[in-house]
């Protein structure tokens, strides 16, 4: 447990600290874990991966398929799926045709990386990663589709097509009256979770190729997603990492008026403490290849301070675990966004991971 002002006045705790062998960080890394899942309000076992075809559309070099797929306590996650066109290219005319494309065991049927694509704070959730009429630079799972991956971009919970009619998007109310004692980061993980078993089942995917890349909400998913699931085996994560330290929203991770991620975690701040610092979340990834960039006028994580600081300690468990070459961390002077520039680079990462 780590006071705030303390975190502010000494930084971000080190990892390394009394480390010596690696059995030393596994027990570290557990403790981590568990305290992270006690916070969230853990995790149930997945469910048998299912799907609901709902429409598709043909492009000229991708195929767009809407689905559901099945997740946790009943429930159903409305996603994009987009599939890359081979040279074999199919008519998708009926149904039958679609499903013949995700799931035929034909050895000529050629295999992709695939990814799961997870949106910012965008009312059109999915959409606004997955097809064109989505904001610039926010488009990265139709990019990642015409660069030859298949692309899963589900709606979390509170956008897109899971906004509740009586609701706004990003209200959180609702689900905690029907989920009390859980929270809206373990249903996003475990539906995210989900959508990963999902891909498994597809023929057309390279099981052991599968990575997750967001911005901003949908970058910490991602990163909360590879340190869970070592399923993921690249992540990439925009404008999404911040720490405890100097956070001017001093509830951000806690109970707000809109979206409540952890509430739990107020619990804690009220009494001016925290039961861990993000970095040591970031830590569960490892030694997972992993991107991260961060702009340092971003207006809606200003305290990019502290976030280096944790990135720092972070570089120093990849290169004391040998794979220092599997971290990479950018920081430029642009804000809340994921520029041109940085998503090549985050691609090329991807590339060569995957």
């Amino acid at each position: 447990m780590y006071s705030l002002k303390s975190l502010e006045q000494e930084g971000a705790p080190p990892l390394l600290q009394n480390i010596n062998e690696v059995n030393d960080w596994n027990k570290k890394r557990n403790a981590i874990l568990n305290k992270w899942l006690s916070c969230i309000g853990g995790l149930p076992p997945l469910v048998t991966p299912t799907l609901k075809l709902i429409d598709w559309e043909v492009h000229s070099d991708y195929y767009h398929i809407k689905i559901c797929y099945s997740s946790v306590k009943n429930d159903w996650v409305p996603a994009n799926l987009l599939i890359p066109k081979s040279e074999n290219a199919r008519e998708l005319i009926i149904e039958s045709d679609v499903t013949s494309l995700l799931y035929s065991n034909s050895s000529n049927e050629m295999k992709f990386p695939a990814v799961i694509a997870l949106h910012p704070t965008s009312d059109n959730g999915k959409d606004d990663i997955s097809t064109s009429t989505g904001r610039e630079n926010r488009q990265y799972g139709l990019e990642l589709a015409k660069k030859g991956y298949v692309v899963l971009a589900p709606d979390t919970i509170t956008a897109g097509e899971r906004i509740l009619k009586a609701d706004k998007p990003f209200q959180t109310a609702s689900f905690y009256h029907s989920h009390p004692e859980w929270s809206a980061v373990a249903k996003m993980i475990v539906d995210h979770q989900q959508g990963v078993s999902f891909l498994e089942e597809l023929n057309i995917v390279e099981k052991n190729r599968i990575g997750a890349i967001g911005h901003s909400l949908g970058g910490y998913n991602s990163y909360f997603l590879a340190g869970i699931d070592k399923r993921i085996k690249a992540v990439v994560c925009s404008c999404g990492f911040s720490q405890f330290a100097q956070d001017p929203e001093i509830h951000r991770w806690g109970r707000r008026e809109w979206f409540s991620h952890i509430p739990k975690i107020s619990d804690y701040i009220n009494e001016g403490k925290v039961p861990f610092e993000f970095h040591e979340i970031a830590s569960l990834v490892a030694p997972t290849p992993f991107f991260l960039w961060m702009g340092q006028n971003d207006k809606i994580f200003p305290h990019w301070k502290p976030g280096v600081e944790g990135l720092v300690e972070l570089n120093s468990l990849y290169e004391w675990m040998g794979d220092g070459e599997k971290l990479k961390y950018l920081l430029g002077n642009s804000g809340h966004d994921f520029p041109e520039e940085i998503r090549k680079i985050a691609y090329s990462f991807l590339d060569y991971w995957l």
